[in-house]
């Protein structure tokens, strides 16, 4: 506002005071006259006035009214609100406040935001570390690339003609050891597990012979070792840490010995190494079964079947080799690395 608009507001303010002014005067000299045209009344007693207040001059109002239409007074800043929020300044920002919500991911409760902008920070309780992934808000446990090692022990088998006969069944104690890796082929239900397993299985057997009524006892052992490459197709749901494995092994063998003794007859004794003279197969393929849980981050359990699919053994003719295959059942530990 410049000076000519506070002239005219002034002048305005100034005519409008004298209008008030001369209004009481006129209003005054009414009643004077309607007084001398009435009759004289009944002489009433006197009530003594209350003394009146001297009325402002034409100097104060216009001084008034100077004041009120000020700069200073016109355009004054904002004061802060009064009573309880008097500490407070007054909110000059047309943004709305943002407003942060806390809740668990389990709460099914609706949170009253009302008519703010919200935003929502879900917190879940986790053993370790302070941020989860979204994975693992939603439950799910994808497969991720990781190595490590593992061990099974358990029980060994051989077996020809489907055990038909006595000196065709051999049992024994079986042990391997290992590293492995796991490559997944999608995020949560499918991987490829593969690895190098170096294996020892010990059978044996012992029965009774009846020859020319000669009772004697028949003691035999198989000791082998082989290094094996388990290759399994690892399958689990989404949101399960239990998987199964399925795929098959092929086992090189590295060594094979055979000890046979006779109770009647020592000359019948003898210790063969089945790899040097040429009767033992140098590769055997088995189908393996299994599954597993993943306990945590770091260790899991396993549980392995082992089916042989072809003879380990041919052209040796001084005793029942020539239709043993193998079998095996073992549960084992896993330890990852990551």
């Amino acid at each position: 506002m410049n000076l000519k608009h506070v002239g005219i507001l002034t002048a305005l303010a100034a005519s409008f005071a004298l209008a008030q002014d001369a209004t009481p005067a006129a209003q005054a000299a009414a009643p004077a006259s309607n007084a001398a045209q009435a009759p004289v009344a009944e002489s009433a007693p006197a009530v003594e006035p209350a003394p009146a207040q001297a009325a402002p001059t034409y100097e104060e109002k216009m001084q008034a009214v100077e004041q009120e239409l000020a700069p200073e007074n016109l355009f004054a800043e904002p004061s802060a609100v009064r009573g309880a929020d008097a500490a407070k300044p007054v909110q000059t920002q047309t943004e709305a406040p943002k407003k942060f919500v806390y809740r668990p991911v389990y709460s099914p409760a609706e949170i009253e935001t009302s008519g703010g902008a919200v935003k929502t920070i879900y917190v879940a309780e986790v053993n370790q570390g302070d941020t989860i992934t979204m994975d693992q808000l939603r439950g799910m446990i994808p497969f991720q690339f990781t190595f490590g090692v593992q061990g099974f022990i358990g029980g060994a088998f051989l077996s020809g003609d489907n055990g038909r006969y006595e000196y065709d069944r051999y049992s024994g104690i079986f042990w391997s050891v290992g590293a492995f890796a796991l490559f997944p082929l999608d995020r949560y239900n499918m991987a490829l597990k593969t690895g190098v397993m170096f294996e020892h299985d010990k059978v044996n057997n012992t029965y009774n012979d009846v020859y020319s009524d000669v009772f004697g006892e028949w003691r035999v052992s198989f000791s082998q070792y082989r290094i094996s490459i388990p290759m399994l197709l690892s399958l689990k749901g989404a949101k399960s840490n239990l998987y199964f494995d399925v795929g098959v092994q092929p086992s090189f063998a590295v060594g094979d010995k055979m000890r046979l003794k006779y109770s009647k007859d020592s000359s019948q004794n003898r210790k063969e190494d089945m790899i040097d003279n040429d009767s033992r197969q140098i590769l055997d393929w088995s189908i393996v079964l299994g599954f597993g849980l993943r306990a945590n981050r770091y260790v899991g359990f396993d549980a392995r079947f082992n089916w042989g699919i072809n003879n380990q053994y041919d052209d040796y003719d001084d005793w029942h080799v020539n239709t043993l295959t193998s079998k095996s059942f073992t549960v084992g530990a896993t330890f990852y690395v990551f």
